[in-house]
């Protein structure tokens, strides 16, 4: 079932965007694997669709895991402690260290931004950007791009289920995987471009360029406080940031 919302969306979106800043200025892996531990995986958890956000999360960053392992692993030049050489490439201990380290915060960086683009509520958060008087131009990239992933998710599942119906057979071997997945891919790619056409025109016929003034169907349901609170996390990120760039340039 899905969770019971408590803070406005445009918070939850600025909170993991932090989240991310923060893991990229401290850049140390105990940091990292904790907002992994406590931060993501609770959300995950308590989101409702845990089994579509964990699967969601695996399918991408699994990939930058192993680019990373191949990468730094097999081609550190900074690596001293050699652990098996392979002639044209070589294991080391501090490229694994590093291939690790930036596995982890490319875990995070996904898991965070995924989480919080698919658990979104997205007429809500473009409500909240319109009231707060936001381009609208803007605020129809920003709903786009954060409603994407759960887009493709669900046209990519129609897909599927209209294939099988057709008379797809997906086995259990790889190669029948990857013939299943090759003919959802091309209808699911021209599927979007074709919407991505369709929506421009549509968006043209009622005004979308026009500057007149803006109304909003939805009733605001951000407050003075979570207002404050967002103002307070950028600063607090902001001064945090700053002090430990300098701490290390220094």
């Amino acid at each position: 079932m899905p969770r019971r919302r408590i803070y406005n969306p445009l918070t939850e979106l600025l909170a993991a965007v932090l989240l991310v800043v923060l893991v990229l200025v401290v850049n140390r892996w105990e940091f990292s694997l904790a907002v992994l531990v406590l931060g993501v995986l609770p959300a995950v958890l308590l989101s409702g669709r845990p089994r579509q956000i964990g699967l969601a999360i695996i399918l991408v960053a699994g990939p930058l895991l192993l680019s990373s392992l191949l990468l730094h692993g097999l081609f550190f030049p900074e690596g001293t402690t050699v652990l098996l050489d392979l002639g044209v490439a070589r294991v080391t201990a501090e490229g694994l260290a590093f291939a690790t380290l930036m596995g982890l915060r490319m875990t995070v960086f996904t898991a965070v931004l995924l989480t919080a683009a698919m658990t979104l509520d997205i007429p809500d958060l473009l409500a909240t950007m319109t009231h707060r008087g936001w381009n609208r131009k803007l605020v129809f990239v920003v709903g786009s791009a954060v409603g994407l992933i759960p887009h493709v998710a669900q046209r990519a599942r129609r897909i599927s289920r209209a294939q099988q119906a057709r008379g797809l057979v997906v086995g259990r071997g790889p190669f029948s995987r990857v013939r299943a997945l090759l003919t959802v891919l091309t209808p699911l790619v021209i599927g979007l471009l074709v919407d991505a056409s369709e929506r421009t025109r549509m968006l043209e016929a009622r005004g979308f360029s026009s500057t007149g003034p803006r109304t909003s169907y939805l009733p605001d349901s951000d407050t003075a406080r979570q207002r404050a609170a967002r103002r307070a996390m950028v600063a607090v990120v902001g001064v945090f940031s700053a002090a430990r760039l300098l701490t290390a340039a220094a």
